[in-house]
């Protein structure tokens, strides 16, 4: 395979992976296969991508584990997201999304300290992002992982917040 093709496959499994993740309910053998197709998606980014492919490939990791219930696994791929994005500098959608899967992973664990922790780190970042579009998706996104919890005073506050 060239570089293009190779550039195609890891585009190709990112989206099927998307794909997995956009699913409602999932048997154990498409939690493993969404899993599957996320480490093949990160291994063909390791080989034409750059640093920042990777990055989103850590996430993308993270968050099939988080989806899979294999949480310890989440947690360390979402540290490694946020680490290589707050090393590398990024801002913008990607800085969001290196704290939001942390804030995900948090609450599955039910670590609500380290939760609210990220939720506010992850509110903050919604201000460098640049595109409205992109700023809505993100507090969708924050909004879907929020509407998990039980109503606790942190989660009100937060949706009052986000409406305003």
């Amino acid at each position: 395979m060239d570089k293009l093709d190779i550039q195609k496959k890891a585009v190709s499994t990112f989206n099927q992976t998307w794909d997995y993740i956009e699913k409602k309910e999932r048997t154990p053998k498409e939690n493993l296969e969404m899993i599957n197709l996320a480490y093949q998606s990160k291994y063909y980014w390791s080989l034409v991508g750059k640093a920042l492919n990777f990055v989103r490939s850590d996430w993308q990791v993270s968050r099939v584990y988080a989806e899979s219930n294999l949480l310890e696994a989440s947690l360390y791929y979402a540290g490694q997201c946020l680490e290589n994005t707050l090393r590398l500098e990024l801002k913008d959608f990607d800085l969001f999304f290196a704290y939001e899967a942390n804030v995900r992973v948090h609450h599955l664990q039910q670590n609500l300290e380290k939760r609210d922790e990220f939720v506010k780190l992850a509110i903050g970042s919604l201000e460098s992002i640049e595109k409205q579009s992109d700023k809505d998706y993100c507090r969708e996104e924050l909004e879907k992982i929020m509407n998990m919890w039980e109503k606790t005073e942190f989660s009100l506050f937060f949706l009052w917040y986000m409406g305003q």
